[in-house]
């Protein structure tokens, strides 16, 4: 009888080993790297259930997804390959082929139950008219294997059950919601675990996509409420729907536990890409990493990424090498009990995180997108702009990306081998091969935001520029300080691209100078490769001791894509404490020195 009762307990023991674990995959969206109270970088982000999970699990320091914009980047995670291979390089190259296989259909045939909630975007690859629906009616969730999804985005979604779990005999049914998104999302999410408490037993993988904090930005009580008064609006807005997400993954988590499977479940949590800045601002921000959304540089492509698995991946993990969300679909077929795919292009991370494999998941990564393109072989970072420019990094230090530390005439071997190994990956997609060209709105990017040196510390929350000298923090405000080596008669100014604002722009700054003066403002639109002499409006700058406001009409005609404003003086003698924009009609974007 003992020995019965002893090889009864050996069974038992073998089939826990062997259970397939629960996998929740979330992802946020536009959500800047900085935005995570355990990266230590801003003292105004408050995640307290996100910092959790990285006690409880992975931290990874270099998490990185596979193209800086939202549908790329969301059809390499749900595939587990470069999504360039298939074609989705950008949001108009959808939408995802049905030949695809995606993570859910591969954890179906495992035995799985599947669901997704929130952002799918995976469906209409930015068609519109007739085309666009019949597109999205094919391409939506349960056309890729999911069992149950909730898809939307804001106050319209497409359902498979309603949120009490009560099935829809007419799926996919729509369910308009006019309470906050994340906080519906969240809700659909738990309704998703309630269904799995009848069958404890068939493991589940959930897609939570919640809708933030990409724009258009809200102010959800009580989040909003609770973050510093004296930020600017879009930070707050930005810093309240994080909140929001973060509480709803304390109650996601808080469901599994009471569902006695929090030590079997394994959660990632994603940043879909860099946050946006200048004009189309989110609130979030990146610091101090270089670049945005859009980009190549670290700012666009690398975010928060966590990972914890409580029962096997040890607690407090801070993992330094580069990881990408690609490895999420490898990660899951390997735990599912599924053979290893070689058409994935991820890695399974979980030799390396119980310290059985001692090295880097990957040699090298490789992007995209546009006209840009790059390849990393940590520590170095090759970039490409079209054919006309390159650009190398080391990216061991956080703002290793600033254009005066690049390194391609000083290391040579290393710019021919990465270029050898970006060539050859590229010509594996499709179409082949790697940008020949370079449009002007990315150029400006590259050239205006982030990818410059700076003497001082970066101003907090600003895309703006100063070229010909530098901006120093004062006190509550920024002080022009001009530059040694320019000329004399090259006094600093400010510059901001990558806007998109139509017709005349109201431009309101409050600022100090002691001596005051003529001053101006030119302007480029989309029309216009380049600056002209009749897109230039002159003004006063006010003088005297204390901050004062300044208003001045921008009489442009067409799409405001450029500024640059140049104040009557420099050194101490002029300081900003903010800037604000806006366009006819449209919401105004303030700038905080």
């Amino acid at each position: 009888m003992r020995s019965l009762l002893l090889l009864l307990a050996c069974a038992s023991l073998t089939i826990a080993a062997e259970r397939q674990p629960n996998i929740i995959l979330i992802y946020s969206d536009d959500h800047g790297w900085a935005d995570l109270g355990a990266q230590g970088v801003d003292k105004d982000i408050r995640t307290p259930n996100l910092d959790q999970l990285a006690k409880d699990g992975v931290r990874f320091n270099r998490g990185y997804v596979s193209a800086p914009q939202c549908v790329p980047s969301r059809a390499g995670v749900m595939t587990g390959r470069y999504q360039q291979k298939f074609g989705v390089e950008d949001n108009g190259k959808g939408p995802l082929p049905l030949a695809e296989v995606t993570i859910a259909e591969r954890l179906k045939s495992a035995g799985y139950v599947t669901g997704q909630v929130g952002k799918w975007h995976l469906d209409s690859g930015g068609k519109k008219g007739e085309k666009a629906v019949r597109l999205m009616k094919e391409h939506m969730p349960h056309g890729q294997g999911f069992d149950e999804y909730f898809r939307g985005e804001l106050r319209q979604f497409y359902a498979s059950h309603d949120l009490q779990g009560k099935p829809f005999a007419d799926a996919p049914h729509v369910v308009t919601d006019e309470r906050f998104r994340v906080v519906v999302q969240t809700e659909a999410a738990l309704s998703f675990l309630d269904r799995r408490v009848a069958k404890p037993d068939q493991p589940f993988f959930l897609y939570l996509a919640w809708y933030a904090p990409h724009v258009p930005l809200e102010s959800p009580e009580p989040w909003f409420s609770q973050t510093p008064a004296n930020l600017p609006k879009e930070r707050r807005q930005a810093l309240s729907m994080i909140a929001a997400m973060d509480e709803g993954l304390g109650q996601l988590r808080a469901k599994l536990k009471a569902m006695n499977q929090e030590e079997n479940t394994l959660i990632f949590f994603i940043g879909d890409n860099g946050a946006p800045l200048g004009a189309v601002w989110d609130g979030s921000i990146n610091v101090p990493m270089v670049g945005q959304k859009g980009m190549l540089a670290e700012g666009g492509i690398r975010t928060p990424f966590l990972a914890a698995w409580p029962s096997k991946i040890p607690a407090g993990m801070v993992y330094d090498k580069p990881v990408i969300n690609l490895d999420v679909a490898a990660t899951a077929v390997a735990l599912a009990g599924l053979p290893k795919d070689p058409i994935l292009d991820g890695t399974n991370l979980l030799p390396y995180l119980l310290g059985k494999n001692q090295d880097a998941p990957h040699e090298r990564l490789f992007w995209r997108w546009g006209s840009q393109a790059a390849v990393q072989e940590f520590p170095w970072k090759l970039i490409r702009l079209g054919d006309r420019v390159q650009l190398l990094f080391d990216i061991s230090q956080p703002d290793g990306e600033n254009i005066n530390r690049n390194l391609f005439a000083q290391q040579p071997e290393v710019v021919a081998r990465l270029n050898n190994a970006l060539k050859a990956w590229s010509d594996t997609l499709l179409p082949p091969g790697l940008p020949t060209s370079f449009d002007e709105h990315h150029e400006g990017l590259y050239a205006e935001h982030d990818l410059i040196l700076r003497t001082a510390p970066p101003v907090k929350n600003t895309a703006w520029i100063c070229r010909n000298g530098t901006l120093e923090k004062k006190g509550d405000v920024s002080k022009f300080v001009a530059d040694p080596k320019a000329s004399p008669k090259a006094r600093p100014f400010l510059a901001l691209s990558g806007l998109s604002l139509k017709g005349a722009v109201t431009f309101t700054a409050r600022t100090r100078s002691t001596q005051g003066g003529e001053a101006s403002i030119a302007w480029r639109t989309q029309e216009d490769k380049d600056f002209i002499p009749a897109n230039t409006v002159k003004f006063v700058w006010p003088a005297g001791p204390d901050l004062q406001e300044v208003k001045v009409l921008i009489p442009s005609k067409g799409r405001l894509i450029h500024l640059r404003i140049s104040p009557p003086t420099a050194g101490d003698t002029t300081e900003l404490d903010w800037i604000e924009l806006q366009a006819e009609g449209g919401t105004p974007s303030r700038t905080d020195f």
